[in-house]
């Protein structure tokens, strides 16, 4: 597949004056560490056809200008009530597509085509809202509760102010399984500084405390790719870290594009490998904490539905 690029120079990231052409050329450079993390995943488009200082939007359904070596992928999902063709990029051009279709931001799904229905990603969104707020201290407590139940985490920046926590999973926990013990896990942080954490979707539910989101392990749901750019004024990138970078004090602000590949990737070679669940499951049953169903739409303290999840 042969993708022409026009208007190379549109301008993108005003800011920075980085173009088209730079976003293109940071997707091809950037295409050994950024295509493990899309390949086979679905992908959700944020473009930017007039830029940051325009109105983005997000692209789930492929249109029909789409070039066919583009490969589908077809799926109802219950946000969208209908049946939405995701791309799949699986390769370089595909890449450049995107770049073509000015598509900023990269968002993938937590399962792969070929089990739609097993996430290998049990996912902590940790996004702070207000100043003030310690998010690196935050991403620090959930792996202390996860290395207490027996998991290691990965972690990168959001792109933005935030961070997320990842956990490889084997395949075999169905949706509702993982967003429950994502939910027993972020209880349990939350338990342990109240007056800092909470598990409250609603904002009016916070009170201002930082949320540990646990509502992305459902099906269709998304996060910003490992090595995707964002639409930030500086072409900020969603960056792999190691923990001792973390707890160093890196700048995400400074992770941006083109200049971030100049890092090693700490993700590189899978240094965590997939992990069963069930161990840690039970040492969240040990702690008093309960594998629950809940809509993320309501309070976890009241829900008006809640149903238990038994991972053995």
């Amino acid at each position: 597949m042969a993708v022409s690029l026009t208007h190379p120079d549109k301008v993108l990231w005003p800011e920075r004056g980085l173009t088209k052409a730079d976003l293109a050329a940071y997707y091809e450079a950037a295409a050994p560490r950024l295509l493990p993390h899309l390949r086979d995943r679905p992908v959700t488009l944020k473009r930017f056809n007039h830029g940051v200082a325009g109105e983005g939007f997000f692209q789930k359904n492929l249109p029909a200008s789409t070039p066919r070596a583009v490969r589908r992928f077809a799926a109802w999902t219950e946000s969208s009530n209908r049946v939405v063709t995701y791309a799949l990029i699986d390769d370089a051009d595909a890449l450049r597509w995107c770049a073509q279709s000015n598509a900023l931001e990269l968002h993938t799904w937590f399962s792969r085509v070929d089990q739609p229905e097993r996430p290998d990603i049990c996912a902590f969104d940790l996004d702070p809202a207000r100043a003030g707020q310690d998010v690196r201290q935050a991403a620090f407590d959930v792996r202390a509760v996860l290395t207490e139940l027996g998991l290691d985490a990965l972690v990168k920046t959001s792109g933005k102010r935030g961070l997320h926590v990842y956990v490889p999973i084997e395949r075999r926990y169905e949706f509702d399984e993982v967003r429950a013990f994502t939910l027993g896990v972020a209880r349990l942080v939350s338990e342990r500084r109240p007056d800092t954490y909470t598990v409250e979707m609603r904002k009016a539910d916070r009170e201002g405390r930082l949320l540990i989101d646990w509502s992305r392990s459902g099906p269709a749901q998304t996060l910003v790719a490992a090595w995707s750019p964002r639409a930030t004024p500086t072409a900020t990138v969603s960056t792999p870290l190691s923990w001792d970078e973390l707890a160093e004090g890196v700048d995400p602000a400074s992770l941006t594009l083109p200049g971030v590949l100049e890092r090693p990737d700490p993700w590189a070679g899978d240094p965590v490998p997939p992990q069963r669940l069930e161990r840690a499951a039970a040492g969240l049953r040990d702690a008093g904490i309960a594998l629950e169903v809940i809509s993320p739409r309501a309070r976890t303290s009241a829900p008006r539905t809640r149903r238990s999840v038994d991972l053995g």
